[in-house]
């Protein structure tokens, strides 16, 4: 997993106004996975167009950070100042594609729908607690530490939902060896998800 910093705000401090600053590789290490699984599960028809979003993203984030103050009591999460960035650019390139499609106003109801889909406030956090879920569970299943078996057990329980007793006898274990498989995994997904969640707070 990656390197959390010690806060948003030290980041934040790190690199605002600075283009050369090193920690801005930190920055996009951190953040771009959780922005990537958000905006593929908000706007899937981009395509490849996606990592385009991205990379404008990061570009508008770097010119509005010099006057960007982190306050989330008053502006709210930083994740949502975030999300509101690349939501806008993922909505004004579809409309570009219709308008090159010559068909604007019958796309209409696709983009009202993406809108909706990709939402603001509660429906965004929700969004980005689903898309952090989704970073957690790749890290946790990249991770050498874990043994191979208990990845697939972890995933045959709790990705898939296959019956515990039923994933005991495929794989020789103990329906109590497969409650506490998933019960640990569980737990470090969370642990995971808690650092993704407080870096964006």
């Amino acid at each position: 997993m990656p390197q959390i910093p010690d806060t948003s705000s030290t980041l934040l401090g790190a690199i605002a106004g600075d283009a050369a600053s090193p920690r801005w590789g930190e920055f996009v290490a951190l953040y771009r996975p959780g922005l990537a699984a958000w905006l593929s599960a908000s706007f899937p028809a981009l395509g490849p167009e996606a990592e385009d979003l991205l990379q404008e993203t990061f570009v508008a984030v770097a010119a509005k950070l010099p006057n960007y103050r982190h306050d989330p009591a008053a502006k709210g999460l930083f994740r949502s100042f975030l999300v509101g960035i690349l939501r806008n650019k993922a909505l004004h390139a579809l409309r570009a594609r219709a308008r090159a499609a010559g068909a604007l106003e019958a796309a209409a109801p696709e983009l009202a729908a993406a809108a909706a889909a990709a939402g603001a406030g509660e429906d965004a956090d929700r969004e980005w607690r689903h898309a952090a879920y989704e970073v957690a569970l790749r890290d946790l299943l990249a991770d050498p530490a874990v043994a191979a078996r208990t990845k697939r057990v972890f995933v045959r329980v709790a990705v898939e939902g296959a019956a515990p007793a039923e994933v005991a006898a495929e794989y020789g274990l103990a329906r109590n060896a497969v409650d506490q498989i998933k019960s640990r995994c569980l737990r470090a997904l969370r642990e995971r998800v808690a650092g993704l969640e407080g870096l964006l707070a």
